[in-house]
């Protein structure tokens, strides 16, 4: 590779607590090559955007009226980039001496698609020193929380590296395609990048000779059931796009049941649940990606494929409710959950499903009044409009649960169209909250 010039781009979203040293890490560490760096400003509700407009001139700035995510963030830079290795970095890193032409002597082997980092915790501990994923999807850094002491100083070919800071040429680029937005707001679109580019027949390599630091998460580390649950979204999304309906079903499948198995009445649970119902409600559009992208096998036709990953959503569902409810009970009894009138669990959603109104209690005499009495001026309307809407989607969960038991087996043309209808009804709900949301003065006396 004759002439080198790096487009680096960063995505920003509220990192002025960060932005700054990573640039000036970038622009010091850069060893005189010629770098293109292009903030992405995915709506930064801090000063990240001045503060980089100030003190980076240099620097592309791109800001964008509303958070686009990593993958639209990261897309957006890469479609203004000019260099011939697109670099992605996180705004958290500090790049370390050597890193971007370590980098390229890796990209100089034309089998090479797409080259990543070690990466290390500030405190000096591994974070990443290439990737793994299993069957089920998890994916593992190599190398994780480990003292860093040589024991991964050799480059070589890994399952994928970590979006924080991986490179790839222009070329690759052109072959694999831009990141899939798809992977909202984040997590495994670079999972996904990297195996599009083994499956054009590339290498994924990485190198311990471009080091950084990462503070890693910074953005959602107040939020880790979000978090979680973005993560098994990305996660599912990954394997329904890559793995045919057959490995599904023999492979994974059981191997999400075990793991399911030890969760119980867990963060992670409410997470990995909350994922598949995601994919349950957009499944039409996911068959559809997969019809035109040729994973369906010989002899399967859309519906048969749409029959078959429904049966195993609600499956892998049925399964969360049924290790729930065996760590509730304490007991190894199966439990069928979703059989109305089967357990007292199908019970307790059915009496609850619908919110009621707290009812203040105290000891002290009169204080129990007092409270009632500053509650109805200052806060009841609002709370009696936010139970409303929260009613009306526990209403529809309640009944797309109940119509998926009652009629998921044997799956019929007829299935399909009421749990089609049942999830438009849900996107309806969504849109009215939505426009209570926005007008909530014309609900204030109610």
């Amino acid at each position: 590779m004759a002439s080198v010039k790096y487009s680096i781009v960063i995505p920003v979203w509220n990192g002025e607590k960060f932005i700054i040293d990573a640039l000036d890490a970038v622009f010091r560490n850069s060893g005189g090559e010629t770098v293109e760096v292009i903030c992405v400003n995915n709506a930064s509700e801090d000063a990240s955007a001045e503060l980089i407009a100030t003190r980076f001139p240099q620097v592309k700035l791109l800001n964008q009226p509303v958070n686009l995510g990593f993958a639209g963030g990261v897309n957006v830079g890469i479609r203004q980039a000019s260099g011939n290795i697109i670099v992605l970095l996180n705004q958290d890193t500090i790049a370390q001496p050597g890193w971007l032409q370590a980098l390229s002597t890796e990209l100089a082997d034309p089998t090479v698609g797409i080259v990543g980092c070690k990466t290390l915790y500030p405190d000096g501990r591994l974070q990443h020193a290439g990737g793994t994923i299993d069957v089920r999807g998890a994916s593992t850094h190599i190398g994780n929380g480990e003292p860093d002491t040589g024991q991964y100083d050799q480059p070589r070919d890994v399952d994928f590296v970590t979006g924080a800071a991986l490179a790839l040429t222009a070329e690759t680029l052109n072959t694999i395609g831009l990141l899939d937005e798809g992977f909202t707001p984040a997590y495994y679109e670079d999972v996904d990048w990297c195996y599009r580019a083994k499956s054009a027949g590339l290498r994924v390599r990485y190198t311990p000779n471009a080091t950084l630091i990462h503070a890693e998460s910074t953005s959602t580390e107040n939020i880790p059931l979000a978090k979680k649950t973005m993560t098994h979204a990305g996660r599912l999304r990954f394997l329904l796009k890559h793995r045919s309906l057959t490995a599904l079903q023999t492979e994974f499948l059981p191997a999400e049941q075990k793991w399911l198995s030890r969760l119980g009445h867990s963060l992670e649970m409410m997470a990995v649940r909350e994922a598949y119902l995601m994919h349950l409600l957009s499944l039409s559009e996911m068959v559809a990606w997969r019809a035109q992208n040729g994973l369906i096998s010989a002899g399967g036709t859309i519906q048969s494929e749409w029959q078959g990953l429904l049966q195993l959503l609600t499956t892998l569902r049925q399964t969360c409710v049924q290790s729930e409810a065996q760590s509730i009970a304490g007991d190894d009894a199966p439990v069928n959950f979703l059989t109305p009138g089967s357990n007292h669990h199908w019970q307790e959603l059915q009496d609850f499903w619908q919110l009621k109104e707290y009812s203040f209690r105290s000891s002290v005499p009169g204080l129990a009044f007092l409270r009632t009495l500053w509650y109805n001026i200052a806060a009841r309307w609002a709370d009696l409009w936010l139970m409303n809407q929260q009613t009306r989607v526990n209403w529809a969960v309640k009944n797309l649960l109940s119509v998926m038991a009652q009629e998921i087996g044997p799956t019929t043309d007829q299935t399909i169209r009421e749990i089609n209808r049942l999830a438009q009804r849900v996107v309806e709900l969504e849109r009215q909250i939505k426009i209570l949301q926005e007008n909530p003065q014309k609900h204030e006396d109610k």
